[in-house]
């Protein structure tokens, strides 16, 4: 992309990974560096576009696994964040701590009267700018507890 003085824009909205599902805990040694491997401890839940993209928000919440339906209260866990160089995930050195989202043990139920929380990262004003192909994964802390209970999290922004 060439150097300009006149401002960008996102061109195409990205909306990442669309409730990326958390419901098992890292382990203790990979919690602090973001080298946890893909799946339900950990999930890639952004990748930034060709050109670099610019992220607006990320948000957290309680769900269900995939296809259950989610009863019972919820472990109290911690949701960290990690920005990514593009590389493996599983090697410390390509990653960098964003921040962590603390989320309370909370009732869960599909048919309930009251809406769940939605637990958000906070983002710069302006947006969190993403090099091209950079990614942002998560991970919990803490299984998610109760009975098919998930968490799921999702970013949204768009590309250059």
């Amino acid at each position: 992309m060439p150097v300009t003085a006149t401002p960008i824009f996102t061109q195409t909205p990205n909306v990442g990974a669309l409730n990326a599902v958390l419901s098992t805990a890292m382990t203790n040694t990979k919690a602090f560096d973001g080298t946890e491997t893909v799946g339900t401890p950990m999930a890639l839940v952004y990748t930034a576009g060709a050109n670099g993209s610019r992220v607006d928000q990320i948000n957290c919440r309680f769900a269900s696994t995939n296809g259950a339906t989610a009863s019972g209260t919820s472990a109290a866990t911690v949701v960290r964040f990690w920005m990514n160089n593009g590389s493996a995930n599983t090697t410390a050195g390509n990653n960098i701590f964003l921040g962590e989202v603390a989320m309370p043990a909370t009732a869960v139920t599909a048919l309930g009267t009251s809406a769940l929380t939605v637990y958000a990262l906070p983002v710069p004003v302006g947006g969190l700018n993403l090099p091209a192909t950079y990614r942002i994964y998560a991970g919990t802390t803490v299984a998610a507890g109760g009975t098919n209970i998930a968490i799921a999290v999702s970013a949204v922004g768009g590309d250059y």
